[in-house]
């Protein structure tokens, strides 16, 4: 955080609106300095872990600890062969193949080929609603569903990382600025590898906010919030005291602002933004869960007119609390597959939670967890042939 904010810090921050009170305490401005600094390193190791093809584990624990206890008598998980038709069928699952020429296509749930025109693709391959995704070195990448590729030049080849909205219908590329004090964001929709679309939304915020997911109107941060305000409901001055940057969110064409606390995400903030260029005055904080504060979402939003902001803020908040609180799948007991899964270099997980695939890329088969059932089962699952990873579906 910047010299100016760690000053707002330990001078006052997080008055409340009827009282106001001044918090001189430094150790509890020295809790909201770390807990920035938490946040910044780990979204560093999660924006490596997405370039190289890794999921972090601690996000996706949630879908695979049933495991414990499953097993077929010996002690030794249920095991099953699993053919590439079977997953086609089943999970309407794609992958992505390389050919003997070097070039890439994708086998898509029917059985039919696409082909795929980015020449290295880097980390996972996702399809969206009206396209595929992916990234190279130093672009990111749409291909239409029938082959149309369009590429847009990373700001930073080196810092720029992505996030797709859990809809699947837009992505953003995100660039820290030099000393790690800010983030720009652009924003673009799926659609743009069509020629009439090509304009994109950015904006900046302070390096301590993350965005998380967004729709037309509503764009979710997670951020430290615990260290500021003990979690105690009411209306606070972040924005400003913190130099958040929420009114160039605003600018951007958002109506509301939510900020999901890291440490109790149960505990938010909403900012009423006017969508020309200002933030509100102050963000009313309290239980997600309250009537009082889901009610506030849906106002600032623009009501009733609006989508319901509620069930994207309940999705960036199950996604927090899965980082706090499930145990790591290395505590899992894979029986005849503990060796393998300890032995895997990629993890690809489905952002719908029905299954993981765990191996390395040219192995003839890999582990799949099939967690789409009362009990989740662990079985060799054989790929196309030529297959690089499988594609992770939004839609």
């Amino acid at each position: 955080m910047s010299d100016d904010i760690e000053g707002l810090l330990r001078s006052g921050l997080a008055e409340r609106a009827e009282a106001a009170p001044s918090f001189d305490d430094p150790g509890l401005a020295d809790l909201a300095i770390a807990g920035a600094g938490r946040i910044r390193r780990r979204r560093r190791v999660a924006a490596a872990a997405g370039g190289a093809g890794l999921i972090v584990l601690g996000a996706a624990t949630f879908a695979w600890n049933p495991l414990i206890g499953h097993d077929r008598g010996d002690g030794n998980l249920t095991a099953a062969d699993t053919s590439t038709v079977e997953v086609q069928n089943e999970f309407a699952m794609e992958f992505l193949i390389q050919e003997e020429d070097g070039s890439y296509n994708v086998l898509d749930q029917n059985g039919n080929t696409i082909s795929f025109g980015v020449d290295e693709p880097i980390g996972n391959v996702y399809k969206l609603q009206s396209s595929y995704f992916s990234e190279a070195v130093s672009d990111v990448w749409t291909v239409s569903f029938d082959g149309d590729a369009t590429a847009w030049e990373k700001p930073s080849a080196d810092e720029t990382y992505t996030r797709i909205s859990s809809a699947g219908d837009r992505f953003a590329m995100i660039t820290p600025n030099s000393d790690y004090s800010a983030e720009d964001y652009e924003l673009l929709d799926v659609s743009l590898h069509e020629e009439a679309a090509t304009e994109t939304v950015g904006f900046t915020t302070n390096y301590a906010v993350t965005l998380e997911d967004w729709d037309a109107t509503t764009a979710v941060f997670t951020t430290d919030l615990n260290s500021a305000t003990g979690g105690s409901a009411g209306a606070y001055w972040f924005n400003d005291n913190l130099s958040l940057g929420l009114e160039t969110v605003s600018a951007a064409g958002f109506e509301a602002a939510v900020l999901v606390d890291t440490t109790d995400p149960n505990n938010v903030c909403v900012s009423d933004l006017d969508a020309v260029g200002t933030a509100s005055e102050r963000e009313q904080c309290g239980p997600a869960d309250s009537a009082e504060i889901r009610a506030q979402m849906v106002a600032a939003a623009g009501g009733e007119a609006a989508a319901d902001p509620v069930p994207l803020v309940d999705t960036v908040i199950t996604k927090s609390q899965a980082e706090f609180e499930f145990a790591p799948i290395e505590d899992v007991d894979f029986g005849v597959y503990q060796e393998r899964y300890e032995n895997a270099g990629e993890f690809w997980t489905d952002p719908g939670g029905a299954w993981q695939i765990v191996g390395n890329r040219g192995e003839d088969t890999w582990l799949l967890i099939d967690a789409s059932g009362e009990e989740p089962v662990v079985s060799e699952l054989e790929p196309p042939e030529g297959a690089v990873m499988p594609i992770l579906s939004y839609t």
